[in-house]
């Protein structure tokens, strides 16, 4: 968890998260909080609520690329093994295994391509300037009312 998402989560944000993560329904959720349905969905419709528990999903379990790729590795291991001990085996099995193991990569790649290109293209700050330096007092019925109120004075 990136120290960005821990600064912007309220503490009823990371309560509330935490428990959707352990209970993985909104009913459940509202029953051993206490909370309001209401309340629950729109702290879960936070957008740095929803980066929380995607991060979490996703960096924990079978579905950690970490892992995934480990036990693909140890499947790979098994197999040489296997083929080694038994002397009988099958090339299409190791190439589809193979395949598989860079199958993933090669998506995996791309999706932190993706990500990457998409966290470029993002506009953080924006400055806007005004030039009303050839006309003093605007344009308009606002700025002939302030020409008139200083003609007077």
């Amino acid at each position: 968890m990136s120290k960005e998402i821990a600064t912007k989560m309220s503490p009823e944000g990371l309560e509330i998260a935490n428990s959707y993560l352990e209970h993985g329904s909104i009913p459940v959720v509202c029953a051993k909080l206490g909370v309001s349905e209401n309340q629950v969905s729109e702290i879960l419709n936070k957008r740095e609520i929803k980066q929380y528990i995607d991060t979490v999903f996703l960096d924990t379990g079978y579905r950690n690329r970490f892992k995934i790729s480990e036990t693909l590795d140890m499947l790979i291991e098994k197999k040489l093994e296997e083929s080694d001990e038994t002397q009988i085996y099958t090339n299409k099995d190791m190439a589809d295994l193979l395949q598989m193991a860079h199958k993933m990569r090669i998506e995996e790649i791309k999706a932190q391509t993706e990500m990457e290109k998409a966290k470029a293209q993002t506009v953080k700050t924006q400055v806007n300037i005004q030039d009303n330096s050839g006309v003093p007092f605007g344009q308009g019925n606002y700025g002939e009312l302030i020409k008139k109120l200083m003609k007077d004075q």
